[in-house]
């Protein structure tokens, strides 16, 4: 095991457990708050396809904001692994789902929907740093998606608890950076104008 190696190994480690570690009370505290964030981001309002995801092992839930996107008539996705691969399939409360490779409920049926033709992806991860960069599992799934995408990849905006911030994340040279991060304590844009495309400010929430 190399020294860059060790350090994202342990950095999972430690974050994890205060992850799993988190009252109840405290996590349903942190998703309602990071729920009235997102919905104020201009860029989700306005979104005709958004990738969200299926909350695990103490990851912030955002199934309230997959379910209002669905309400103002977003197409929702989450993924599913295929593979060394992400591909992103129709999502509703009532759909059919099995466990996943990673014990992560993905639907069954619908075709794929691209991409690259997602407005935006809300991911989620172990840690984040104030440069975009982001830790997530360690399959590496998200960054191989995005870099796939190249230009033509979606805003990606990360969900995380405030305590996930770390100084720096080690970094590999195929990690992909993010675009924003929405967290308990506040909005944090890396790519300026990226979540406010037409001007608003999505840092205007309390």
């Amino acid at each position: 095991m190399t020294d860059l190696t060790a350090k994202r190994h342990s950095m999972r480690l430690v974050l994890r457990e205060r992850r799993a570690l988190l009252a109840e009370v405290d996590q349903k505290k942190a998703s309602l708050t990071i729920a009235t964030r997102l919905a104020r981001l201009p860029i989700l309002r306005d979104a005709l396809v958004v990738a969200g995801y299926r909350a695990v092992r103490g990851e912030i839930g955002i199934e309230a904001s997959l379910r209002l996107l669905r309400e103002q008539g977003t197409v929702v996705t989450v993924p599913r692994v295929v593979g060394d691969h992400l591909e992103f399939l129709s999502w509703n409360p009532e759909a059919a789902t099995v466990a996943g490779s990673f014990g992560i409920e993905e639907p069954t049926d619908g075709a794929p929907v691209p991409f690259d033709g997602h407005t935006a992806v809300l991911t989620p991860l172990v840690a984040f740093d104030r440069h975009g960069q982001r830790l997530g599992q360690g399959g590496g799934f998200y960054d191989r998606v995005m870099r796939l995408a190249g230009a033509a990849r979606p805003v990606m905006i990360g969900v995380a608890h405030s305590f996930q911030e770390v100084e720096r994340v080690p970094t590999e040279p195929w990690d992909q950076p993010l675009d924003a991060v929405v967290t308990d304590d506040e909005v944090i844009e890396f790519r300026p104008g990226s979540l406010d495309p037409l001007g608003e400010d999505p840092h205007s929430s309390p």
